[in-house]
């Protein structure tokens, strides 16, 4: 709807631009030009038709962007029941439709994202931070060496809160990193 939109609202503009140039006068013997009052009435309705088709294009535009983000979210939170095959809700239990008890799933671990990542000193301090960030309750990846982290994380903003979870529980000073598993500098996370 949003592509159709922006058609009518180019189609409305190039009408309203041809409406307002159209010429409205006629040529009289020596004396020159006087407006006609039926092309003066023409271009008022070219100018009202172009302004319809311009303003139907722009609401197309403005509201046919809101409706997608609703459709692929709805789309990502939904699997459909093993049973029936009808869509449910991914954390679901029990099969709105048909009424089977359904196993929830499990959101599958990032393989790369945001990471409040801690370099350690030796493998007796590695083993420690990974027990202290373990302790905290968040997830546990390796880094670069000997480097630990917690994540990763889809936003960096949950890698902040990480970072300072770590820092007032533990006491583990971090920094935030973006984690790849297509650069080689990682190992690839496997579950």
């Amino acid at each position: 709807m949003k592509g159709f939109g922006m058609f009518a609202l180019i189609v409305g503009v190039c009408w309203l631009i041809f409406a307002l140039s159209m010429d409205v006068s006629v040529p009289t013997g020596a004396s020159g030009r006087v407006n006609n009052l039926g092309l003066m009435a023409d271009r008022q309705i070219h100018t009202i038709v172009g302004g319809m088709i311009a303003l139907a294009g722009l609401i197309m535009v403005l509201l046919g962007g809101k409706s997608s983000p609703t459709a692929a979210h709805a789309e990502k939170d939904t699997r459909p029941c093993p049973l029936c095959a009808e869509n449910i809700k991914t954390a679901a239990v029990k099969c709105k439709h048909c009424g089977a008890d359904v196993e929830p799933a499990v959101a599958p671990r990032l393989k790369n994202g945001w990471v409040a990542s801690t370099t350690c000193r030796d493998a007796e301090e590695q083993q420690r931070t990974i027990e202290a960030i373990t302790s905290t309750g968040l997830p546990v990846v390796s880094m670069i060496g000997l480097a630990v982290g917690a994540g990763p994380f889809e936003t960096k903003d949950e890698a902040r809160q990480a970072l300072a979870t770590m820092r007032d529980g533990p006491r583990l000073f971090s920094e935030i990193v973006y984690r790849d598993s297509v650069s080689g500098k990682y190992s690839l996370i496997t579950d």
